[in-house]
């Protein structure tokens, strides 16, 4: 495909590849997927973007240390917290059936938020 002529370039996103079961010693679906990464940033072709939107655990990271300087953490981005903030309230609050105090509310806000890390 990519040797085709005339060629246009290429996109592929991969969303949440963390989230895909990772079984060590064993292959599976996130080693394969990784292995693929692997051999495309290999090729280094011009017209193939990739995009991989993933929590960075250990073999993810090794694939894709190569990549360093192409990588966006959208933990050190602003504003992320601000909205997985309004998100929890707005959930928090919408729910009437919930008869729980503002000091209630608060500690569910709160610890959403600390173990939401970033997401």
């Amino acid at each position: 495909m990519l040797s085709q002529p005339g060629q246009g370039p290429i996109f592929i996103i991969v969303d949440g590849l963390d989230e895909c079961p990772n079984s060590s010693g064993m292959p599976s679906a996130r080693g394969e997927v990784l292995e693929l990464i692997k051999e495309l940033i290999g090729l280094q072709h011009p017209n193939v973007h990739l995009c991989v939107a993933s929590r960075l655990e250990s073999d993810i990271r090794k694939v894709l240390e190569s990549l360093n300087s192409l990588q966006i953490s959208l933990h050190d981005e602003t504003g992320q917290e601000a909205d997985i903030i309004a998100y929890i309230k707005s959930l928090v609050n919408s729910n009437h059936a919930l008869d729980w105090t503002e000091e209630d509310k608060n500690m569910v806000i709160d610890t959403l938020l600390q173990k939401a890390n970033g997401m």
